[in-house]
Formats: C-alpha cells, sequence, structure tokens
C-alpha cells in the first residue's frame, strides 16, 4: 500500500465516500476515468448575509491537517467588492465546528488595496505559511503570510515579480536545502528556489533575471482542450512515495474551470512523471455551475486522513466544498497514464 512519505496526521473520522470512475470514448475503446466523489452536504461554507464582510462570497479555502484539527482560510468577499480571510476550523473535515465573526486577514497596503485573495497554507520550519494573492490598482501580486495558532498572523509582504501572479504554493519541505514554490505567470506553472524565507522577502533582484529566463522555470502549459485557455496551481503539493502529488485548474476556451492532477519528480520538482489528461473534478451541481461566477471548482486545500484524500475548493466564487476519492486510486490512476 502506497503511504505518504514522512507525513504523519493524527485518525479523524471522515465520511466513507464512493469513488465513481466516468466511461469515457477514446477512438472507438473505453477508457475509464476516474473523478472526486463530492460530499452530499455541500456546501460546507456559505456566506452569512448578517457579515457584510462575507456578504458576496466565501470561496477558495485552503487548508492544513494539525492534531487531528482541519483548519480553512477562506476568501470571503464584502459588500465593497474587497476580499478578506476568514478562518474555519472542521473536527471531521465536513463539517464547520467553528468560524471566524471577524476576519483574521485584510488589505493593511497599498499593494493589496483591493483585496487578500486565494490563500494556500504549508507548515514549514514549525510555521504555517500562507501564500495569497494581493490585489491592487497595479494588479495581481504573490503574498506571504504565517501564524503558529491561526489566531495571530504576521504579514511578510510582497514576494513575487512585480507583474502579473498568482496560485502561489510552497511545498512542505526543502528540497535540495531550497524552499520551492510553484506558481503562475502568463497562463503557465513555473517553479523558483529559495535559499530562505529572508531570501523569498528580499527577491527583487531574483525575479528580474527570473522573467527573463522565464521559459526555463516552466514546469506545464495548456495543453489539453479542457485546460486550453490557462493552468494553475491548487494546493500546496502532497509527498507521496510516487512523487509530488499536485492538483491544479485548468480552464477552457469557453471558461469553464476544471480541476486536474500530476505527479512531479521528488527530488527535481520540475521534472512532470504524469498528469490527468481529463479533469478529476468538473462543475456539474448548482452551486458550481451558478454563483458570482459561474462554471468553477477551484481547489485551493487538501487533507489526507486514514487513506482518503480530501479536496477543498470553490464553488462559483460563491461557498466551499469538499470531494474526496481514495488516495491509492488517483496515484494508481495518475502512474497508468504515465
Amino acid at each position: 500500500m502506497r503511504t505518504l512519505a514522512g507525513l504523519c496526521v493524527k485518525q479523524i473520522s471522515l465520511p466513507t465516500l464512493r469513488t465513481r470512475k466516468t466511461k469515457l470514448p477514446r477512438s472507438g475503446e473505453v477508457q475509464y476515468l476516474l473523478k472526486l466523489t463530492r460530499f452530499e452536504g455541500n456546501p460546507i461554507i456559505a456566506p452569512r448575509k448578517e457579515k457584510s464582510w462575507e456578504l458576496n462570497g466565501t470561496f477558495n479555502p485552503g487548508t492544513i491537517v494539525e492534531n487531528g484539527t482541519i483548519h480553512l482560510l477562506y476568501r470571503a468577499v464584502a459588500e465593497n467588492r474587497v476580499s478578506r480571510l476568514g478562518y474555519a476550523r472542521s473536527n471531521n473535515g465536513t463539517e464547520i465546528h467553528n468560524r471566524s465573526e471577524k476576519p483574521i486577514l485584510g488589505p493593511s497596503a497599498g499593494w493589496e488595496e483591493f483585496g487578500c485573495e486565494d490563500p494556500r497554507i504549508t507548515r514549514l520550519d514549525n510555521r504555517f505559511y500562507i501564500t495569497y494573492t494581493a490585489y491592487s490598482r497595479r494588479g495581481p501580486r504573490i503574498a506571504l503570510a504565517s501564524t503558529i495558532d491561526f489566531v495571530n498572523f504576521e504579514k511578510l509582504g510582497l514576494i513575487g515579480p512585480d507583474r502579473d501572479d498568482k496560485d502561489c504554493v510552497i511545498f512542505p519541505e526543502r528540497i535540495a536545502g531550497k524552499i520551492t514554490l510553484l506558481h503562475r505567470l502568463e497562463s503557465k506553472i513555473q517553479i523558483a528556489y529559495f535559499d530562505s524565507i529572508s531570501h523569498l522577502q528580499n527577491s527583487r533582484d531574483f525575479w528580474k533575471s527570473y522573467v527573463e529566463h522565464l521559459d526555463d522555470y516552466e514546469v506545464i502549459r495548456s495543453k489539453f482542450p479542457w485546460e486550453q485557455r490557462k493552468v494553475g496551481v491548487g494546493p500546496p503539493p502532497i509527498k507521496t512515495d510516487l512523487g509530488w502529488l499536485v492538483l491544479f485548474h485548468g480552464v477552457s476556451i469557453d471558461h469553464i474551470y476544471r480541476a486536474g492532477a500530476m505527479l512531479l519528480d521528488l527530488e527535481d520538482p520540475a521534472r512532470v512523471l504524469s498528469r490527468s489528461k481529463e479533469p478529476i473534478l468538473e462543475p456539474e451541481k448548482e452551486f458550481e455551475k451558478h454563483g458570482v461566477v459561474s462554471n468553477v471548482v477551484f481547489p485551493d486545500g487538501v487533507a489526507v486522513v486514514n487513506g482518503t484524500l480530501s479536496v477543498y475548493y470553490g464553488g462559483a466564487d460563491n461557498v466551499c466544498c469538499v470531494a474526496q476519492v481514495p488516495l491509492k486510486q488517483l496515484l494508481d490512476e495518475l502512474e497508468d497514464s504515465n
């Protein structure tokens, strides 16, 4: 049985969900495509109309498992369309047992005047690092914050190039001694390496050289019809025996957001070992097909408990949802597609 390499989590009870496979005709043959199974109680987080700071949407949740608790940070959109981050906690992965009355992070400088968006959470060096999109009149930039307790947060500033950049995640361990991140410039996914968090915070010269040779750092670009317009990283990578499991979103020409998966080499994560040719999750439910932005599933968080991979995603830029799959089954599918 394949396991998560070097990762231990306290067991918590998650509902047993049946995974479905979809028949897909291909040149006269029948192939079976793995699809995630949605939690029947979706959405798990929806806007509270009495809270003006999240009146216009609660979606795209980043997650992390700690001591049997799943912490969620979600994007909340206020009446004035400014985004902030809210906090929620789940003891079983599908029910919310605690939720913040006020945002835990919001705009505090000109470089994020229009909002803090789409958080991802990584545990590294006994801290939780939150990458998020800082939006201003100059466009989207990638920013970093940290916490040790999900009560007190420290903003660490912008960490990316001075150009439109989104969908940034940090690997949960150093690779060859380097802090490693994935991000999206020009509708593709790239990789970057840093000596330390301090180096990441003071990386202006690094990025100037980097963007001049952007193709050298490319991991994937659009390849299949369902992701023809652009691709972007989802949650932080998960280390497995077969490689780094990375979920990502792809956008089609007709603006439908779907989710896929890929495996990256453990020692050289710029090398793609396998990649789903078809989406593993796509808009089907009413709360995914109709909302603030229709036809969107946007994965931002994951949790692996008792061999089950739970994927936390935003539906139609309005609600938070979860879908699941046996981890081994997804890895087998990716291995077979190699």
